[in-house]
């Protein structure tokens, strides 16, 4: 599960303990009916249902999954009635739903959401009340906003939460009606996650991540936490090293990208493009991708930077890596879209660049490299802006949103 689901159950176990709890788990490559109960860290026992969404038959070519296969029918056929991914997805979730019995639902992505859409035009749901949770942004994601939009003015009783501001524009660009929306920014746990940065720093987990990745020691580390995915923008960041090398700015620091495993299925060669570019830039020594790191050393991370860097080319939603990083007090660069302008002033609680620019990733890393005290005042001021994303005021968000969608619901039964 994502941090943030972690965070959620959490906190509705804290205000509700009698609460019980179904989830969803994707990724399977056949349907199952199968449950199974999960403890999970907070202590809350779930009954955990799978969903097949890999779809080797339809959606893989030449060994893995293709890009083309899945715009074609996630995006491209979403309204044809003999869809087989939609129409799998719908019967899968209603199932799951009905062998619950949990009537109110929180789908934390568009394609569940859609999926119950789905499961209504076919009349698979019955007194189930929608609460859709939107983390997605951008192009790809244009008819399945479409068909969320065209659903609700069609009568769907959903209620639609954005995560930010620019997620919610995206969703009003799309016609979901204002009064289907709400804006809650995304929380967590700051203070949990506070111990379990002082915890890191303590048992010394970084040095630990550092010499088994042989990442030379007393080195001032530039970070790049991102699943390694094109849009993420790494080869951004590793042409700003080039470019501060070329001009001696790169001495007593390096670059380090963590992620490993957090692969696209639809492009397994990406991690090998950026070892090769490493290696045509000259940058062995200097720029590192990690090896696969447990939750405790992904922390430790943060602990071990001077700087983090998140260079995404398409909007983040809203850029968890970034309010970890400036809870921990390291300074934030990151790219001029998205969620991130929301609580990033440029030259105060961060630096802000234009996607795709590795100049000025160059030049904002020389700055936050060089200079001591902007580097402190951005730190400072980065932690008491990411201060304000708690988990309590996304909880009270979420649980008015789910009492809103009940209310709707039951007013027009």
């Amino acid at each position: 599960m994502v941090t943030r689901t972690h965070h959620l159950l959490a906190g509705l176990a804290r205000r509700n303990p009698a609460i019980r709890v179904a989830l969803t788990k994707t990724g399977a490559a056949e349907p199952s009916a199968r449950a199974y109960e999960l403890c999970t860290p907070e202590g809350l026992t779930v009954t955990v249902r799978e969903i097949a969404t890999a779809f080797p038959e339809l959606l893989h070519q030449g060994g893995h999954k293709s890009e083309r296969l899945v715009r074609h029918f996630y995006e491209d056929t979403i309204d044809d009635p003999a869809n087989r991914v939609w129409s799998s997805l719908a019967k899968q979730y209603a199932c799951a739903i009905g062998s619950a019995g949990i009537p109110r639902v929180l789908a934390q992505s568009i394609n569940p959401l859609i999926s119950l859409l789905k499961a209504r035009e076919l009349g698979l749901l019955d007194r189930t009340y929608v609460t859709g949770v939107i983390n997605d942004s951008g192009t790809d994601f244009a008819r399945r906003f479409d068909y969320l939009a065209r659903q609700i003015k069609d009568g769907a009783q959903v209620a639609v939460i954005a995560v930010s501001e620019s997620v919610r524009q995206e969703l009003c660009a799309a016609g979901v009606p204002d009064g289907a929306l709400r804006k809650v920014l995304n929380g967590m746990d700051v203070d949990d996650y506070t111990a379990r940065l002082r915890q890191a720093e303590a048992g010394a987990v970084w040095e630990r991540v550092r010499k088994r990745n042989a990442v030379p020691p007393g080195l001032r580390v530039v970070l790049v936490c991102a699943r390694r995915v094109a849009w993420k923008g790494h080869p951004d960041v590793i042409r700003a090293a080039r470019m501060l090398a070329e001009r001696g700015q790169l001495e007593g620091a390096c670059v380090v990208f963590n992620g490993a495993g957090m692969l696209d299925t639809r492009a397994p060669e990406y991690q090998q493009e950026l070892q090769s570019l490493i290696a045509e830039l000259d940058l062995g020594g200097k720029v590192f991708l990690l090896d696969q790191l447990t939750p405790e050393e992904v922390v430790s991370c943060y602990v071990g930077a001077r700087v983090a860097v998140h260079p995404s080319r398409k909007p983040e939603p809203f850029g968890y890596a970034n309010v970890e990083a400036m809870l921990a007090g390291v300074p934030v660069i990151a790219t001029a879209h998205g969620g991130p302008v929301e609580y990033i002033e440029h030259g105060a609680s961060g630096l802000l660049v234009p996607p795709r620019s590795p100049e000025q990733i160059a030049v904002a890393l020389e700055a936050l490299l060089g200079d001591d005290a902007l580097h402190a005042r951005m730190g400072r001021a980065g932690r008491a802006s990411a201060e304000r994303f708690t988990l309590d005021a996304m909880l009270d968000g979420y649980l008015d949103a789910i009492t809103t969608a009940t209310m709707v619901h039951g007013a027009g039964r």
